[in-house]
């Protein structure tokens, strides 16, 4: 690990494009170093191939976690901009926390002795989305940690690439600081690969894990076509660095918001209030957050939404019957319902529970249902 730190060290990363650049190298040269045996053998068997894909996620984690222990430029959060819409008393016991990659803001509330559960959001919709899961969950004896990821919220925006590896170090460093060293997982969406790739390099530290219309085992077809130019480095670097990109770009997504918006007569009751007071704490973070464009773009650039297939065959082998389940709705176009078949295959022991005539957004408008299935799960 000792040549990355002499890249750290001997480079100054001025922005964020020369500090991306920095961090590649860095992973790129401890991933050669680890591998360089395994090129020497030139038909690998399918065993020493898993070997040496395992070394290379591996050297990709360390590396995150030596360079979040280096400081580095952040772009803010909505901290500098309180609003009566959000605000970090949002849920009980708000608190930030500084580490040397910026400073991210966390919620820890319920039961002191309480089965522990932690709750990651979406790309957009922020922590506020478990509204009534986190209370209802702490309301019935559990000890809540509900936390904004990086670009969103009250935590910072760093410079960096927004995979899952910068994700998975971020919740790494959260349990370290709040001293939890087991805890059931819940993650939503973007939430749902993030916890997917937690419990395959952290198994131990996991007890339960939900995984709700979980990202990672799309096909590229299934992606926006705005999402699939955006992957392209020529266009994201347009789409980050043009003024007027920002300003259509967000009005793009409060239209699809709008769309979503629309009265749901499956929907159970106090969702549509839910929905609006969740919808107008999204349009704020997209036009408050100094952040917030660059960490969501950046997301759908780096993070693997189509190659997370080895993270749910890991947590398939290692987890058992009882602990793992997954929650859709079979309405859902964002993160398109027919993934739950690669999914099962993956998972093939995970309870998989299906709720008809709901969407992407079944965490609100079915939130009975689902919190009950949830807590039920998280009982036993």
């Amino acid at each position: 690990m000792s040549n990355i730190l002499e890249v750290m060290e001997g480079s100054t990363a001025k922005d964020g494009t020369r500090f991306e650049k920095i961090i590649r190298e860095a992973i790129d040269q401890q991933t050669v170093s680890m591998l360089s045996y395994f090129e020497k053998t030139t038909k690998p068997s399918a065993h020493k191939k898993r070997i040496q894909r395992e070394a290379k996620e591996k050297a990709r984690f360390a590396a995150y976690e030596k360079i979040a222990n280096t400081p580095v430029t952040t772009l803010g959060s909505l901290a500098e901009k309180p609003s009566e819409i959000h605000s970090p008393r949002f849920y009980p016991n708000g608190t930030f926390l500084s580490l040397p990659s910026g400073t991210m803001h966390y919620w820890l509330f319920g039961d002191e002795n309480g089965r522990r559960v932690v709750l990651i959001h979406g790309i957009s919709s922020g922590a506020p989305c478990y509204d009534k899961l986190a209370r209802e969950l702490a309301d019935n004896g559990h000890r809540v940690l509900v936390y904004d990821l990086w670009g969103r919220g009250f935590s910072d925006t760093p410079h960096a690439i927004y995979d899952d590896s910068l994700y998975t170090s971020q919740l790494v460093s959260l349990l370290h600081k709040v001293g939890w060293e087991k805890t059931d997982v819940v993650g939503v969406s973007l939430g749902g690969g993030i916890a997917t790739s937690f419990t395959a390099f952290y198994p131990e530290m996991v007890q339960k894990l939900v995984l709700i219309a979980p990202t990672g085992l799309m096909e590229l077809e299934d992606m926006p076509m705005s999402s699939k130019l955006a992957r392209l480095p020529i266009v994201s670097h347009l789409l980050i660095n043009q003024p007027l990109v920002k300003p259509l770009v967000t009005l793009g997504i409060q239209r699809f918001a709008n769309s979503v918006r629309l009265p749901n007569p499956y929907a159970e009751e106090g969702a549509n209030e839910v929905s609006e007071r969740i919808y107008k704490i999204v349009k704020h973070q997209f036009i408050n957050h100094p952040g917030f464009f660059k960490a969501f773009l950046r997301t759908v650039m780096d993070f693997p939404f189509t190659g997370l297939k080895e993270r749910y065959d890991k947590v398939g082998e290692i987890k058992g019957p009882g602990s793992v389940l997954v929650v859709w709705g079979d309405q859902d176009k964002i993160v398109p319902f027919q993934n739950h078949v690669k999914l099962s295959a993956s998972l093939p022991r995970a309870k998989l529970s299906v709720f008809k005539n709901h969407g992407h957004d079944l965490l609100i408008s079915s939130w009975k249902s689902v919190n009950t299935e949830i807590r039920s799960f998280l009982s036993f």
